[in-house]
Parts: structure tokens; C-alpha cells; sequence
């Protein structure tokens, strides 16, 4: 009789999730910290965050179901270490969350803080030209220093905060499954490791696109995927269904916005969060108390970035503009497939580096870091190529005959934890796997289909894979790409066979998961390494601010108008969760907010002394008209001096091909210079008038869309463009004068 009331409760415990009604909520919560660290993921000691361009958050989603609750949670860092998790988890054990259901997947932004991690291993930051001559710079890098006890605990209390406000924010909701692709946007920075994945072996620097089997678009990834979450309302007596945002993922660096830009940047992540938010609340009409969010961290971006391309936070935003695109589709694919009552269930564990054997050999049981790590990657090399102009891509020894293989190992670098989370999550007919580092394409295309296999006949129609989440142990490269050792192979800490383990405990994982079976018991480890969120919290900064120079009396769109003011160090001045410096506009006898440093084109500095200056890229289609900033710190505020807003004057017209008896012109809008300008802008107007001198007549050619404006040309009549004869619809205009014949 015992041993059949055991076997019923086991049966309860492992019996899959029941398709129970879905409840969910969005959060956000500011995790933008004081000024002053090095920014993370460069680990440059002479590149520390002087202000902010965009503002850090964390995101987050929650649902539950049949007593099931999970958060998905994206943050705008460069990892997220474990210790952390565990500690998020901690604070809100209360609402029935812990490090075991919570998914925290970071961006991978390399112009967020660094000095955060568990381990100082990741808190290394390296000496280049500017730091060189001190001697302590050296100390520092081999004996790095531990997580900063404020920033620490800043990150912890304000990824919770997001997770709390989501969870505050529960209500009836549906979810589905959409997909997109991104093409010709991302390539792989290293091509000839990804080759021998096909048994092609190049040097650095000879493979093509054209030799890989699939052509480009099997050495990226261009999957987009998006979980759709609407929850259902009663709002003004009626009950309606509004969007409450996504969980997303697509396969692309952090790495647009370079080091050379010493801001705070949420880097292509910025505008793609934004921009598909803004969308989103328009489509579904939204008022502004309901938070919607994008919770976009990173999938398997080991070896895949837009950076090769575009640069500076320019670059970025139209970066994050492309990406916005596609998950909008993906979103309203999902749209017409939502379901009420999802499949809601997990299943989380730990697995060690400990030697073991896996398929091909063993896993490496100490973390190793090789020497391609010592210069960085393609998009940005480190301070060591700088200074030497050599890099390490494809440095390669002797095989050492142990799972490190034939990498050259530099010294130090090495303490990483050697466990590790891993959990595999379904939502409905899709399934989500974590990987707790940087996996390359092919190495996430593995992974994959390893999880496909093991969960075949569950009816899941798609794996999605949440990369860089819940620990951080670097990279996970195929044992192909490994024995090439480029950036991502010295970059692999477990040798060659690590991401064979992390493929082989998914897929048993989400196995396990479909199956309503246990997962295996985790290998017991604190993943804290003594570490605690308790360090002080950051000051408030100045009492007062006194002004230092107001702004110009006018501006042209394009051009950045500008303010000076004395305050506190550090950005200690700056208040989370809402606006420091705002533009406001005179409208109707009034002063309105009209843009802020919560958006895309302000940007704000200070200095050791607290000097503070900020710049507003007044946007091609700000209203003409009055303006003034208002500067709210924790504990003051002031406005400056109004000033005047006017058309620019800065286009250029360029002669286009046109057919047999016409002419025609193109207008061009400024090229955005790297790391000054803010946002992107077309190349060129789309819509407009052009006003032509044809002989002795004035022609104006309207279009409402287009990029070329025609006109007819009796055969040697001269033809012209007065500059300022050009303009787009807002009434930016052309400056110079153009003979077209």
C-alpha cells in the first residue's frame, strides 16, 4: 500500500503541466548605474562610461499557469553572472520565483558597466596606452579586482524591482509563437572557423561567404523569434485583450556602438526595444499606465554581428530599426495563433566541468583562457593589438593530448565557475533552452537540433535558444571551430568538447521536460563565491545645480542644441525610472515635454568634478518652433533659456539617372558621423518637392513617396536647382545648387 501511494505521488509531481488558463505581466525597472566603471565587454581600463547616450533596463515577463510561474527577464549588460541570479531570485522567493524559474538573458552590449561579476576573472579590465604607466594597471589585470560592492548591489535590487512590477502587473492574458528572418544585416566575423564545421580549412583572412555549402545565409543565423504575450482587461466598463509586449531573440553582438564612444548605450538593443514598443502600444492602442515591453536579450551570437558594418550608436539605431521590423512581423503572425491556455512548464538543473567523457573525448575540468582572447574580436581589437598591430586569431600549438587541445593558453584568466545552470522552458507550442554563454551558430544549430530530437512528437514547433543567460562561462564553440582557435575558440574555457556537454544536458533536459519527468538533481554549488548584495547604495547626489552656459538662441534639425550645468560627480545627480534632462516645447500657451534622455537623442556627460553638459540631436521632424531644457535631478531642477528650432538647411541634391528627354535629382540627407551623431538617417528623402528652372519656366514636382524627382527637358534647355529648391516633407531643404544640364 506504501509503495503504490509513492508511486501516485510520483506520478502527480512529474506529470506534465495541465493547459491552464495563462496569466501574465510586463515590468521595467532603470539599472542605468553611476558613471565611472570601464565598459563591460571591451575590458579596457581606458574605456569608462563619462555619461549616458541610452538609458539600461532590465525587462521582464511573467507568467503562470497551473501553479507554474516563471520570469523572462532581458537586461542591458554583457553577461549575467550567476551569483547575481541567485540573489535576484532571494528577493523575491516571497512571489514563488527563485534562481530555478527565472530566465535572465543579458544583451551582450559592450557599452553597459563591467565589474559586476561573481568571479573576478570577469571583472578584468585590460591597460592600454593610457594607463600603461601605471604600474598597478598590470596588478589589476592578473589579480582582478572583486565585484563592486554598490554595483553589485544596485543590479540586484533594480533587475528584482522589473520582476516585481511584471508580477505586480499579472492579469488573464494569451501568448503565441511568431517567426521572422533578418538577412544581409549580421555576418560571421569568423568565417574560416565556421568553414571547418564543412571540413574546409582556411587560414585567417582566406575564407568566402561562397565556400560554406549553404552560402551566407548558412554562416549566420537569421532566425527571429518571438513569444506574443496580450493580456486581457477591463478598462471604461468593456473587457478587451491589449498587448503587453514579447519575449524576442535574434543572433547579433552588441558590438555597433564601439569603445572610441564613451557613453552608457543599450547599442542595437536600444532602438530595437523602443522602436517595437512604441509600435506595439500604437497597434494596440495602449494608454501609457500599462507597461509594454520587448524582452530582447541574445541567442547564439558567438561568432555573428552587425558590427562588421555599422558603427557608432548611429549604426545602431539602424541596426535596432531592422531588427524592430522583423520582430513587428513575427508579432503579428503570432497574432493570429494566441491561445488562452498554453502549455506552461520547466525544468532546471546544474551541470559540471569535471572531467567527464562526452561524445568525441572529455570536458576539460578548469577553465582556460587561450590566446586569441588577448587582442578581441574583429569588430573592435583590444589595447595588446594596438600596441603590437598583431593579432592571435588561429594561434594554435601543439595538441597538449587533454581537453584544452591545441590551444595556447595565456596566464591568468582562468577562474570561472566550473558549474553551471541550465534550464529548458515551453511556452505553449515553443520551447526555450538557456545557454549560460556565447554559443556560436553552429554550435547553437547543434544544440538545437539535439533538443528537436529529444522532444519529437511533443508537438513544440520551434527551439529558441536564450544565450548568455543565468551564468557566464564565455564561449561554446563546435570541437570543429575550436582546434582553429580564432577569437571564439581561445575565447571557449571548458575545451574543445564543452559545447558538446551543454548539447547533450539540454536536450536531456527538455526531454525530461516533455516527457513530465524530474530533471537530473542539480550538482550542488553556490554560484555566489562569497559575494553579497549589500555594498552602500549610490548617493544622491548634488542639493543644487548652478547654470554654466544655456543654450544657443538656434538650431537647425540635425544639429545638437546644448546645455551646461555644476552638479554632483558620477551622475549621482540622475534619478532612475524617469527623465533628467528634458526638452520641452511651447505649444499652446504651454511647456510640454517633447523628447528626454529616456529615448534616443540626448546625450548626457559629466565629469570627476560634476560638470555636466548635454546634447539634444534635434530629430529632421521636431516641430519648428520654441524650446527649453528642463534638467530634474534627485534633488533640484531648473530651465534654461528658451531657443528656436528651425527646418535644416543641410541637404544635399545629387544628379540621378533619368530617361530619354528628362533629368532627374535625388536629395540627400548628411551622412551620420560615427560616434558624434546619435540616430540614424536615410540616405535619402523619400517624398518631397524639388522646384526645377527648366529653360526660363519653374517646374515643381511633387512626390508623396519616392526617392527621385524627374522632370521633362526639351532637348539643350539648360536645367537647374537653385539651392534651397529641394525639400522633404517636413521642410528641410537643400543647400546647394545643382546644374543638371
Amino acid at each position: 500500500m506504501v509503495a503504490l501511494v509513492a508511486a501516485l505521488l510520483a506520478s502527480l509531481l512529474t506529470a506534465p503541466a495541465a493547459e491552464a488558463a495563462l496569466r501574465a505581466g510586463a515590468g521595467k525597472a532603470d539599472i542605468t548605474p553611476a558613471t565611472g566603471y570601464y565598459l563591460g565587454g571591451w575590458t579596457r581600463e581606458d574605456r569608462v562610461s563619462h555619461g549616458q547616450h541610452t538609458r539600461l533596463h532590465a525587462r521582464a515577463l511573467v507568467l503562470e499557469s497551473g501553479g507554474r510561474k516563471v520570469a523572462l527577464v532581458s537586461v542591458d549588460l554583457f553577461m549575467v553572472p550567476g551569483g547575481l541570479v541567485r540573489h535576484v531570485g532571494e528577493r523575491l522567493a516571497a512571489r514563488g520565483l527563485s534562481e530555478r524559474n527565472l530566465l535572465i538573458s543579458a544583451s551582450h552590449t559592450h557599452s553597459g558597466p563591467g565589474g559586476y561579476a561573481n568571479y573576478p576573472t570577469l571583472n578584468t579590465a585590460a591597460p592600454s596606452r593610457e594607463t600603461i604607466t601605471d604600474p598597478l594597471s598590470f596588478v589589476r589585470l592578473l589579480e582582478p579586482p572583486p565585484a563592486d560592492r554598490q554595483l553589485y548591489r544596485f543590479l540586484t535590487e533594480r533587475i528584482a524591482t522589473a520582476i516585481r512590477r511584471a508580477d505586480d502587473d499579472l492579469g488573464p492574458a494569451a501568448a503565441a509563437w511568431g517567426s521572422a528572418r533578418i538577412l544581409r544585416l549580421t555576418r560571421n566575423r569568423s568565417l574560416e572557423a565556421h568553414l571547418a564545421n564543412h571540413h574546409l580549412i582556411r587560414e585567417y583572412g582566406e575564407g568566402r561567404e561562397s565556400e560554406d555549402p549553404g552560402g551566407y545565409e548558412h554562416t549566420i543565423d537569421p532566425e527571429v523569434d518571438v513569444l506574443r504575450v496580450d493580456k486581457f482587461v477591463r478598462r471604461r466598463g468593456h473587457r478587451r485583450r491589449i498587448p503587453i509586449g514579447a519575449w524576442s531573440t535574434f543572433a547579433n553582438h552588441g558590438t555597433v556602438t564601439k569603445h572610441s564612444f564613451r557613453f552608457y548605450n543599450g547599442d542595437h538593443h536600444a532602438s530595437a526595444l523602443r522602436v517595437f514598443e512604441a509600435r506595439v502600444r500604437s497597434a494596440g492602442r495602449v494608454w501609457r499606465g500599462q507597461e509594454i515591453v520587448n524582452v530582447y536579450g541574445n541567442s547564439n551570437e558567438g561568432d555573428m554581428s552587425a558590427g562588421m558594418d555599422h558603427h557608432g550608436p548611429a549604426g545602431s539605431d539602424f541596426v535596432g530599426r531592422v531588427e524592430a521590423a522583423a520582430m513587428l512581423r513575427a508579432w503579428k503572425r503570432a497574432g493570429r495563433r494566441l491561445q488562452r491556455a498554453p502549455t506552461l512548464d520547466f525544468r532546471w538543473t546544474r551541470v559540471c566541468f569535471c572531467g567527464q567523457d562526452v561524445e568525441g573525448g572529455r570536458v576539460a575540468d578548469r577553465s582556460e583562457i587561450g590566446m586569441p582572447f588577448l587582442t578581441g574580436s574583429e569588430e573592435n581589437r583590444g589595447p595588446l593589438y594596438e600596441v603590437t598591430g598583431q593579432h592571435y586569431e588561429g594561434a594554435r600549438g601543439f595538441d597538449r593530448g587533454d581537453p584544452h587541445g591545441v590551444k595556447r593558453s595565456s596566464p591568468g584568466f582562468s577562474e570561472l565557475p566550473n558549474v553551471v545552470p541550465l534550464l529548458a522552458l515551453r511556452v505553449g507550442r515553443g520551447l526555450i533552452v538557456s545557454v549560460p554563454g556565447e554559443g556560436t551558430k553552429e554550435a547553437g544549430a547543434r544544440i538545437r537540433r539535439a533538443v528537436e530530437s529529444a522532444i519529437a512528437g511533443a508537438k513544440v514547433e520551434r527551439v529558441a535558444i536564450a544565450g548568455i543567460a543565468n551564468e557566464f562561462v564565455h564561449y561554446f564553440t563546435t570541437p570543429e571551430e575550436y582546434d582553429r582557435q580564432h577569437y571564439e575558440g581561445g575565447s571557449t574555457q571548458f575545451g574543445r568538447l564543452s559545447s558538446v556537454l551543454i548539447r547533450d544536458e539540454l536536450a536531456k533536459l527538455a526531454g525530461r521536460l516533455v516527457r513530465g519527468e524530474p530533471a537530473p538533481p542539480p550538482v550542488p554549488f553556490d554560484p555566489t563565491n562569497g559575494v553579497r548584495p549589500d555594498g552602500p547604495p549610490y548617493p544622491d547626489g548634488a542639493a543644487a545645480a548652478t547654470l554654466l552656459s544655456p543654450p544657443g538662441p538656434r538650431y537647425e534639425r540635425l544639429a545638437r542644441a546644448g546645455v551646461a550645468w555644476q552638479g554632483g560627480p558620477r551622475g549621482y545627480d540622475r534619478p532612475v525610472d524617469r527623465a533628467f534632462v528634458t526638452v520641452e516645447r511651447w505649444r499652446k500657451g504651454h511647456w510640454v515635454a517633447y523628447d528626454d534622455d529616456l529615448g534616443l537623442n540626448l546625450l548626457w556627460r559629466v565629469d570627476a568634478a560634476g560638470r555636466h553638459g548635454a546634447e539634444w540631436e534635434v530629430p529632421l521632424f521636431a516641430p519648428a518652433g520654441t524650446y527649453r531644457f528642463a534638467v530634474t535631478g534627485k534633488r533640484y531642477r531648473f530651465v534654461t533659456t528658451s531657443f528656436e528650432i528651425a527646418p535644416s538647411a543641410a541637404l544635399r541634391a545629387v544628379a540621378a539617372p533619368a530617361p530619354p528627354g528628362h533629368v532627374a535629382a535625388v536629395l540627400e540627407y548628411p551622412e551620420a558621423i560615427r560616434d558624434v551623431d546619435l540616430t540614424w538617417r536615410p540616405r535619402h528623402v523619400n517624398g518631397g518637392t524639388a522646384t526645377f528652372e527648366v529653360g526660363s519656366r519653374s517646374v515643381t514636382v511633387t512626390r508623396p513617396a519616392g526617392r527621385v524627382f524627374t522632370v521633362a527637358a526639351p532637348p539643350g534647355a539648360p536645367v537647374r536647382l537653385a539651392a534651397g529648391a529641394g525639400r522633404d516633407h517636413w521642410g528641410n531643404r537643400s543647400a546647394n545648387a545643382l546644374t543638371l544640364r
